[in-house]
């Protein structure tokens, strides 16, 4: 659970975390301080489900968000010297194929440690397992690999206990060993996605871990560290495997290169519910069940129940729409645009709509305001004209208040989402309140404009006070009906200050390669958190050395750490609000820190925060056990992926 990511946004999920750049199509319960212990042997209920009476905004009829009722603690069981983890909800029937989508992307890889995008990160989490989990229902810290965990009340000191019997799915045990490995050299030496890296670290130093027996680890943060309790659900890597490829002459390099996109599946040691076994790039994803996961059901047979999980690659949401109604697609988000028909279908096509509620990502436009050169070609990474510009308060808030998000949540959503305008969405319970939403406002864009020496000529151009006609290009994430149509709508908002917006959809891997390179100037995009409870699953976009840093985004050098020289002070007391919110312990006063951050976001505006989807979910009443609950949106409301079965339509 640690990383903020990209979205090309076909949904919005929750597996992993810090925040992540998605793909977009679609379009929460107080923090807690964990418990001291966490074991696990309470008795399973029967759950039932039931509705609160809210309704989607703009809509006639009620799509209430999903409110089922909480099944309970998972509880451990032995069974054939192995500590199962035993499911939740009533026993279903084995095999079948569940089938899902992602559009327009393929994933880059099939590595977790260095995913960095929606379509790697879904699949990678379907793989690997981490020591503990969210509870989909509460929001707390459970067991996951982990069959118990405590924490020592001088806030520093964490001990988890492996289940027994754990085994990676080519039969070796997982041990603590691994563990230890995971801690002490992938993520503390930066491997792969450091975003890893930086939302564990304290002060810029790691936890040490340590092997105390073959199932124990003990972890000690150097200072106490609110969040780090939910940052050891980071997945945990097959030491065998893994340590040889870092021992090589660039181990880096060859790390970033494990189980890519051209990947055997024979090579994948894995120690999730599912493991791929074929992939065919643009057309699908295929996936089987794990022989040895640690989970069985309640009559004691191990699971996940369905035998193959596939994802269909498609190439935009038009499509995706046609194979969901096709019966070709089983769980799929739906835009709202598509939700008034396809209400009136449920009953005849025998599927349901599912309201999880506000997204929990976000969704902005940034400018590149990088100030340096790039050490290979020795020039600009921002054309200095433009830089000037980006890196102007009055140029950005002069954006800001133009567009007019209420049209794009009329236009687009049909009224089925809300505007935002800040960088913790409604969702999230460190949303500050105080921060108000204001309307396009011409006059006071002008006034901004004019203070920074712009002018708008008869001709109604604006250019800069060195005479500069003012022309930017925008790019976005091909294949999304949503980033095509904010953009052009954007496009027109901007002309009324004389600002030509050249607006340019590319592909995905495209967009997060150029993003990445510092090859942009203004650009499109959603984020999703991986823990949508926790604040500091930021820090790896607003700490000025996080490696999503995207509005200016320094680079490691070659031992994978970033050095910062020329941070504003607005960015170093955002440094300092997130190493702070991190190491105080008191809800209210991380409350404040965390306020503080939303409103240094809001006057300097690196990102211009634009709207906030509903997230709805359609599902074949053929899914049993589908049991979607607001916090579950990372995975479609997946999240109990192990008890789903499909039942004969």
């Amino acid at each position: 659970m640690n990383r903020n990511i990209p979205q090309c946004f076909q949904a919005l999920s929750f597996s992993l975390s810090a925040l992540l750049l998605l793909p977009l199509l679609s379009g929460c319960g107080a923090d807690k301080l964990p418990a001291t212990t966490n074991g696990a042997s309470t008795t399973t209920t029967t759950t039932t489900t039931t509705t609160t009476t809210t309704n989607l905004p703009g809509m006639k009829s009620a799509l209430p968000i999903v409110n089922p009722a909480n099944p309970g603690p998972y509880r451990t069981k032995a069974i054939d010297g192995e500590e199962m983890r035993i499911g939740r909800f009533p026993a279903g029937q084995y095999g079948g194929t569940m089938v899902r989508s992602m559009i327009g992307a393929d994933p880059k890889t099939f590595n977790y440690w260095a995913a960095e995008d929606t379509a790697s990160t879904l699949l990678a989490g379907l793989m690997f397992s981490g020591l503990v989990t969210v509870d989909p229902w509460t929001g707390d810290v459970i067991p996951d690999m982990a069959e118990s965990f405590k924490v020592d009340p001088d806030g520093l000191t964490y001990t988890t206990t492996l289940r027994k019997g754990l085994k990676w799915s080519d039969g070796k045990p997982i041990t603590s060993a691994d563990v230890a490995f995971t801690w002490n050299k992938l993520i503390a030496g930066g491997y792969g996605n450091s975003s890893l890296r930086d939302v564990v670290s304290v002060n810029g130093k790691m936890p040490t871990v340590t092997v105390v027996d073959e199932l124990t680890n003990k972890f000690v943060t150097p200072k106490p560290f609110a969040p780090f309790l939910r940052q050891i659900g980071i997945a945990i890597a097959p030491k065998h495997i893994v340590e040889p490829i870092l021992a090589q002459k660039d181990g880096r390099a060859a790390f970033q290169q494990l189980w890519s996109s051209n990947i055997d599946p024979q090579t994948l040691v894995t120690s999730g519910p599912y493991t791929l076994s074929r992939f065919v790039p643009a057309q699908r994803v295929e996936m089987e069940a794990t022989k040895n996961y640690y989970m069985a059901n309640t009559d004691g047979k191990k699971l996940p129940y369905l035998a193959r999980m596939m994802f269909l690659i498609v190439p935009d949401p038009n499509t995706n729409l046609l194979k969901f109604r096709g019966k070709e697609i089983d769980i799929t988000p739906v835009r709202a645009r598509d939700i008034p028909k396809l209400l009136s279908e449920q009953e005849k096509d025998n599927f349901k709509l599912y309201n999880l509620g506000p997204s929990i990502g976000t969704t902005f436009i940034m400018m590149n305001m990088n100030r340096r050169e790039n050490p290979k070609s020795h020039k600009p990474y921002v054309d200095p004209i433009k830089s000037k510009w980006f890196n102007d308060t009055n140029f950005r808030q002069a954006l800001n208040h133009i567009i007019n998000r209420e049209d794009m949540v009329a236009n687009y959503f049909k009224g089925i989402g809300s505007t935002l305008f800040t960088a913790e969405p409604s969702a999230s319970p460190y949303h500050n309140t105080k921060l108000q939403p204001f309307k396009p406002d011409l006059q006071y864009s002008m006034s901004l404009l004019t203070k920074s020496g712009f002018t708008k000529r008869p001709d109604g151009v604006l250019y800069d006070k060195d005479g500069h006609k003012v022309e930017i290009n925008l790019v976005t994430s091909a294949g999304s009906t949503f980033y095509e149509a904010l953009g052009n709508m954007m496009v027109d908002d901007f002309k009324k200050l004389g600002i030509t917006m050249n607006f340019q959809p590319i592909d995905f891997n495209v967009l997060n390669d150029k993003v990445s390179t510092g090859d942009w100037e203004v650009c499109l995009m959603s984020l999703s958190p991986g823990d949508a409870l926790e604040p500091n699953d930021g820090a790896n976009v607003w700490k000025s050395n996080g490696r999503m840093h995207m509005f200016d985004e320094r680079k490691a050098d070659a031992a994978g750490n970033i050095v910062v020289t020329d941070a504003r002070p607005w960015e170093k007391r955002l440094d300092q609000i997130f190493t702070d919110g991190a190491l105080t312990l008191d809800k209210a006063k991380r409350h404040a820190f965390y306020d503080e951050y939303q409103q240094i976001a809001y006057d300097q505006a690196p990102f211009i925060f634009l709207v906030t989807p509903t997230t709805v979910i359609g599902a074949r009443n053929t899914m049993q056990n589908f049991v979607p609950t607001p916090l579950s949106q990372y995975t479609n409301g997946v999240h109990n992926v192990e008890e789903v079965w499909k039942k004969a339509e």
